[in-house]
């Protein structure tokens, strides 16, 4: 079969390759990847900034259809539509073998039968829009009413302030970084932001002049991000840090401690969260599709990457199959 392998640590050593099709154990299933997501994380694997473990197949946002399985599974057969619901170790794509392949193997445990009314394209994001409902209900414990800025305009960030704003957010600012006016700042208005615009000192003092932000969402990793956070977030506000960055920040402690700041770190989503976003999926309140922005086949993941890095797209998913 076909898979995109990292077959070495540091940047490059990414290629399609012809590889076995996975053995399966007696509690696993064998998946027919129908899409897998390229991640941001995926983009720092190929230049070797972002840990994983070589040689390894990448991927970990997946949905597919079963192919086979384990002698000791039975709450799937053949043909059933599958995705994500839980991480398993080794995790697919770092450690352990991913989807960017046309085949899968994941226990069964770490599956769910695909829901109704869910597109597969929007299914293959069930390991990613659990995190901006985790981000607001539990990290940050947001309350209706609160103003909300959101830095980072990338598919967790945006999808942080469709949240907000369904969990009662009385105004939400994303602030991005250079390129993301081209189509990710126009599309957070499109998914319930008031404000959308470039992360400056322009935009910052506007910040201070309103009423400033309870509620501080950062997703980018950027410094400049977490540092102004820091400086404009409300007294006594909260600041939630989901970003992959790298330090150093140069960050205000004096105003953390003497404005009794509250900064908590967020890796990944709730579980529990998961039929809630079925949910607000479904409804249409949740727009996970609307953050899809192409879908091409394997075997031009160079092209993919590229779109993401140019920032001409926001979330592009891979097909296996072609």
């Amino acid at each position: 079969m076909r898979a995109l392998v990292k077959s070495a640590v540091g940047p490059g050593h990414l290629e399609l390759e012809d590889v076995p099709i996975p053995r399966i154990g007696d509690d696993d299933v064998l998946m027919k990847v129908t899409f897998c997501g390229i991640c941001g994380s995926d983009l720092h694997i190929e230049t070797g900034q972002h840990i994983c473990f070589p040689p390894v197949i990448l991927g970990h946002e997946y949905t597919g259809v079963v192919a086979a399985l384990g002698q000791n599974v039975t709450q799937f057969r053949l043909g059933d539509p599958v995705s994500f619901r839980t991480g398993f170790q080794p995790f697919p794509g770092y450690r352990g073998d991913g989807a960017f392949a046309e085949y899968m193997r994941a226990p069964a445990s770490s599956l769910w039968r695909t829901p109704e009314g869910i597109s597969l394209e929007a299914a293959s994001q069930f390991e990613t829009v659990r995190v901006p409902l985790t981000l607001v209900r539990d990290a940050m414990g947001m309350r209706p009413g609160s103003r909300v800025v959101v830095t980072g305009a990338g598919p967790i960030g945006l999808l942080t302030a469709n949240a907000a704003k369904l969990e009662g957010a009385s105004h939400v600012t994303v602030l991005g970084g250079p390129g993301d006016e081209k189509i990710r700042l126009p599309k957070a208005l499109e998914l319930g932001a008031d404000v959308a615009e470039l992360l400056s000192a322009e935009a910052l003092a506007k910040l201070d002049d309103a009423a400033p932000p309870a509620c501080w969402f950062e997703t980018s990793g950027a410094a400049p991000a977490i540092e102004a956070a820091v400086e404009h977030v409300a007294p006594g506000g909260r600041i939630t840090v989901s970003g992959l960055g790298r330090g150093p920040w140069n960050v205000n402690m004096a105003r953390v401690s003497f404005d009794n700041l509250r900064i908590i770190g967020q890796w990944g989503g709730n579980n529990r969260y998961l039929d809630d976003c079925v949910t607000l999926m479904r409804s249409g309140q949740l727009k996970v599709d609307a953050i899809i922005s192409a879908v091409l086949p394997l075997t031009q993941w160079r092209e993919a990457f590229a779109m993401l890095r140019r920032l001409e797209a926001i979330k592009v998913l891979l097909d296996p199959s072609r």
